[in-house]
């Protein structure tokens, strides 16, 4: 799994011990009911919490809602580090799960019972967007409640899933998504995962994820030497990035559209992937052989359609391109195949001194910018939720679907230790938070009437300049010129017609402060609804 991970301006928050509290393996109100964590009111929180709720439209309109005590929600991720000590941050009636028990493994199909996998150390990822979601909700001493669940990897995403039914949650957050185990199309056996708590009423709410720029999709096109055409050239056979900084670690993975539903269910396409350096030196490949189920999968085999190669500790490369190439080993690919290429550094952005702002460390010259969400953000009935920022995964899904669904126009979240973070797991956090709100405000509240307030309600729109940036009447038309880092990535928005004829006629329909030029996008920013028009929506769909 790939987190969308919240990024540190500072450092990461460290906090003292992880928890490990055993699931209960008795379903619904048997659950188990770990005693209370005793806490000291002195953890760090967000700091601004009643401006955020101002800018989300939580006050006054919602101030003191009843009723959020009792809503439930999951924070499924793989760090929560600093709970159970001295500290508090969170609702002493916080359940936290590290393992889940071998019975409720049992029971529930969930693998093997004797497999475990720990938290991240010293990682608190999720307890900070816990943190995030209670002080948007207004930072009730008694709830809302949450259930803190191990989800790092897709075993414990699928074990987290089924505690969290079982809990009877309202709410699950999750700001992970993963490299494979999807087709961008909202299938796949991620999504699969994600349909069992769909089905029990759950709103799940996804982080858009920090891919921005850092993904190519493409047909399957093999040339006579079995290599794979690639890239805008006719004659090409490679994908180029450039590597911005030292000592830097990049993953590259390559998936194609052959995963079904079931996890692990086999492919007989076979691709490979080799990485070469400026001067056409292999500098890393991974070539295993793509089977169909069997009693046993050797080291150099595997039962997914998917390649993957680390590249680690890599030099800036200057004006040199590494070459990304695939080469077609066997299996019957026809027109409708399609492949997608994710470049992973462990460095996702930095501070460039050029620019006096935040770039991407590496640069996908051939990124297909567009078409960047990975599941399980690619689902249709999950809200998926990004940040007016060029790191912001974009879409439309593979399969034409406007994604994601709610965009806020800043993620960053300053907490009373001087900690500062960013990026779309911050987003969807704040959103979850909204949403627990509006579940107590109206419990009839399901995901039909976020989708339609998402797509359809009121929303402030904003015209997205060339460089990735919001114009306005004191950021005129040509202030997007401006030789920034963006320029090198399209925004994070769907391009709209560009003839002359429609735009003054879109603008104006809009209300936008000026006429779109070619190159630029117009974009909904989500905006919370009165609770009369949530009462309204609910009514009127129940």
């Amino acid at each position: 799994m790939k987190s969308t991970v919240c990024v540190s301006v500072a450092a990461l928050l460290v906090g003292s011990l992880v928890v490990c509290v055993q699931a209960d393996d008795a379903p619904d109100e048997q659950l188990a009911k770990p005693s209370p964590l005793k806490f000291a009111p002195s953890g760090a929180r967000l700091a601004n919490a009643d401006d955020v709720r101002k800018r989300l439209g939580l006050l006054p309109e919602y101030e003191n809602v009843p009723g959020i005590e009792a809503i439930k929600i999951a924070v499924l991720d793989y760090g929560f580090d600093g709970l159970g000590g001295a500290r508090q941050y969170l609702p002493a009636n916080a359940v936290i799960v590290e393992h889940y028990d071998a019975e409720f493994v049992r029971r529930h199909k969930l693998g093997d019972p004797e497999f475990r996998k720990a938290f991240a150390p010293q990682n608190s990822h999720g307890r900070s967007l816990a943190q995030i979601v209670w002080a948007v909700t207004g930072l009730h001493p008694n709830g809302p409640q949450f259930f803190l669940l191990n989800a790092n990897g897709p075993t414990m995403l699928r074990r987290a899933v089924r505690y969290a039914i079982d809990a009877k949650v309202d709410v699950i957050l999750f700001s992970g998504t993963f490299e494979g185990g999807g087709n961008g199309d909202g299938r796949g056996p991620m999504n699969r995962i994600v349909a069992d708590a769909l089905a029990a009423d759950i709103l799940w709410i996804n982080a858009a994820g920090n891919y921005g720029g850092r993904v190519y999709n493409g047909p399957v096109k093999i040339r006579a030497d079995s290599f794979l055409r690639l890239g805008a050239e006719p004659d090409s056979t490679a994908l180029r990035f450039r590597n911005l900084l030292d000592e830097n670690t990049v993953a590259v993975t390559l998936t194609w559209n052959d995963y079904r539903e079931q996890e692990d269910a086999g492919t007989d396409k076979d691709l490979d992937l080799i990485i070469e350096d400026g001067q056409g030196k292999r500098v890393g490949a991974s070539e295993k052989t793509q089977v169909q189920p069997k009693d046993k999968v050797g080291p150099e085999e595997t039962l997914n359609p998917r390649e993957r190669v680390v590249l680690v500790d890599l030099p800036a490369s200057g004006d040199q391109d590494y070459r990304i190439r695939m080469r077609a080993k066997k299996g019957n690919f026809g027109d409708l195949d399609q492949i997608r290429v994710v470049l992973s550094p462990k460095r996702e952005v930095y501070f460039d001194p050029q620019t006096n702002g935040s770039t991407s460390s590496v640069r996908f010259v051939d990124a297909s910018g567009k078409s960047e969400l990975l599941p399980p953000a690619d689902n249709p009935l999950v809200i998926t939720v990004g940040e007016l920022n060029f790191t912001c995964s974009r879409g439309p899904t593979l399969d034409h679907r406007v994604k994601p669904d709610v965009i806020l126009p800043d993620s960053r979240a300053l907490f009373t230790n001087g900690e500062m973070t960013f990026g779309t797991s911050n987003s969807a956090a704040y959103f979850a938070g909204v949403v627990a709100v509006l579940k107590a405000a109206d419990p009839g509240l399901r995901t039909r009437h976020l989708l339609w307030f998402a797509h359809y309600g009121p929303a402030q729109r904003v015209i997205i300049g060339r460089d990735g940036m919001p114009l306005s009447p004191s950021r005129p038309a040509g202030a997007d010129l401006v030789r920034s880092p963006a320029l090198r990535y399209p925004t994070l928005v769907q391009r709209l017609p560009t003839t002359a004829s429609r735009l003054p006629a879109l603008a104006s329909a809009s209300r936008l402060p000026m006429p779109l030029e070619a190159g630029q996008r117009l974009l909904r920013l989500w905006q919370t609804p009165s609770r009369q028009e949530l009462g309204a929506q609910v009514q009127k769909k129940p």
